[in-house]
């Protein structure tokens, strides 16, 4: 929670650099993102987690830098980018910190129970507990994918672009990532209710086949995005050169 905490609080800077081009504000406000990406490594690095903990701990590294190049440019990449940042947390922090979260966690362990059902497998949902087999799993936040539902949300509704394109490229991202997730609920719980993998099915099933078949699903996606949003991708390299070559 406390990384969910900073992360909260990073918003704030990263609004007044985006009203006012304060290049400390922005500093501030990624350096804070960072250190709340820092936060989390210990907890994935304690589960084995091995995946998220490179993931979290590279984010850290990234973010840290782009903060402190923000500090000595004058650069309308790393507004924008910050702009769309600040929608991805807008949309993603009401369900971490209000009753939004828990109704959408319900709904998708619901959805999951269903799809389940429909695929044959007699899954019984008791809360947000999902039971088969004598086996039972629990959804939370992180099982709902509100965070790349977010992300997208920012990257597709923030950019400049038309307003059309930016609604299709919407939904050929953030309904297709929440549709794509619920049956990799399925997978999961399914793998460890039969012991597809073994004795570490739960492991095997969500912390590798799953990220891997995540991130594909992710790349594909994103793919799909730039094609339709070619701004957005612009945005992607500039934002690459900034880093790379310095501000301006």
């Amino acid at each position: 929670m406390l990384a969910e905490v900073i992360s909260a609080v990073s918003l704030i800077p990263m609004l007044v650099y985006v009203k006012t081009r304060s290049n400390f504000a922005g500093f501030l406000g990624w350096a804070l993102f960072s250190a709340a990406c820092l936060i989390k490594v210990p907890d994935y690095l304690s589960s084995a987690d091995y995946y998220n903990t490179a993931v979290f701990f590279l984010a850290y590294v990234f973010f840290l830098y782009m903060a402190i190049k923000i500090l000595t440019a004058n650069s309308q990449t790393f507004v924008d980018v910050t702009a769309f940042s600040a929608l991805a947390f807008v949309v993603y922090f009401p369900f971490a910190f209000t009753p939004l979260g828990d109704a959408l966690i319900d709904c998708t362990a619901h959805l999951t129970a269903s799809l389940a059902n429909l695929l044959g497998y007699g899954v019984v949902k008791e809360g947000v507990n999902l039971y088969l087999n004598g086996r039972s799993v629990r959804i939370i936040l992180a099982c709902t994918a509100i965070e790349s539902m977010a992300l997208f949300t920012g990257a597709t509704l923030g950019v400049r672009a038309e307003v059309s394109r930016k609604v299709k490229a919407f939904l050929i991202s953030v309904p297709v990532i929440y549709v794509l997730n619920l049956f990799r609920n399925v997978f999961v719980t399914v793998s460890f209710a039969y012991s597809w993998f073994g004795e570490n099915s739960f492991y095997i099933a969500h912390n590798v086949v799953s990220k891997i078949g995540s991130t594909l699903a992710l790349i594909f996606i994103a793919y799909g995005v730039f094609k339709l949003l070619p701004e957005l991708a612009d945005l992607i390299y500039s934002l690459k050169d900034e880093l790379v070559g310095g501000g301006r």
